[in-house]
């Protein structure tokens, strides 16, 4: 109970107490704090940029880590073979972020990175790609990072599920004549709805607070393309030294990410009963 009070509870009062004071002048502030959030042109674009991260890395997470599950499920019956499946989905997740960042960096260096290099020796003659030299570029560099190494985790969720679906039930749909597709749709995706909503969630809430593969990147660039909402508040909080108005935001995002859960618990519960 002192564990939960000294890690959580106190952080939490301490936030909110910050975020209701005045910047620099200390003072009560009200709700000055969280109504200018509202105005800040820099904190709209920065959670716009945040929007398009999530629903990107979120969408190829799912996807594709949904298919290799399938794919590894269906093709790969021998014990050893799944067990590298394993390992090799494992690896990535244990890697640091920073590390990853530091990996990506070396790889995506336009003169001698391996990306380029690959890229011309099979054919490609243009001039090296800059891959962070526009918000376009920039932004699929760091989602590539995120999928790399968060995309086993999804496979890793939903291969478990396919373990729990009953064979007899499969065995007979196929006796059936039903098809792949079919006993995808009508047999597995059932059993793995709930687990999909969790992994959805937990996406959510990691890509809406990644910070450290961003910073060895691209630090938010160029220009604030990819200043994602972690990073401005790590701007606002450390480099401004505001922690009265990064609290106010941190206590948004708070706001939101209970909202996720609580709206995302009540759905498994009532599936589950």
């Amino acid at each position: 109970m002192l564990f939960l009070l000294t890690v959580v509870v106190y952080p939490l009062f301490y936030a909110i107490a910050l975020s209701l004071q005045y910047y620099r002048i200390g003072g009560f502030a009200g709700l000055h704090n969280f109504a200018f959030a509202f105005q800040d042109a820099l904190l709209g674009d920065s959670l716009r940029a945040t929007a398009i991260y999530v629903g990107l890395a979120m969408s190829v997470e799912c996807l594709l880590g949904l298919v290799l599950a399938v794919a590894v499920q269906r093709t790969v019956k021998s014990v050893l073979g799944r067990t590298l499946a394993y390992l090799l989905f494992i690896v990535p997740m244990v890697t640091p972020p920073v590390a990853a960042g530091v990996i990506f960096r070396l790889m995506l260096i336009p003169d001698y990175g391996i990306v380029n290099v690959l890229l011309r020796d099979v054919g490609y003659r243009g001039q090296p790609i800059l891959w962070m030299s526009s918000p376009a570029m920039a932004m699929l560099s760091v989602v590539t990072v995120d999928v790399w190494q968060w995309m086993p985790f999804v496979f890793l969720v939903l291969y478990a599920g396919l373990q729990a679906v009953p064979l007899d039930v499969v065995e007979a749909a196929e006796v059936d004549g039903a098809g792949a597709w079919a006993r995808f749709r009508h047999i597995e995706l059932p059993y793995l709805k709930p687990l999909l909503l969790l992994v959805l969630v937990f996406r959510f809430t990691d890509t809406l607070r990644v910070f450290d593969h961003v910073q060895v990147l691209t630090m938010g660039g160029p220009g604030a393309s990819t200043e994602f909402l972690s990073l401005y508040l790590y701007s606002i909080a450390f480099k401004f030294s505001n922690l009265n108005y990064a609290s106010a935001i941190a206590l948004y995002v708070v706001i939101v990410i209970s909202i996720v859960f609580a709206l995302t618990s009540r759905y498994l519960t009532e599936e589950i009963a």
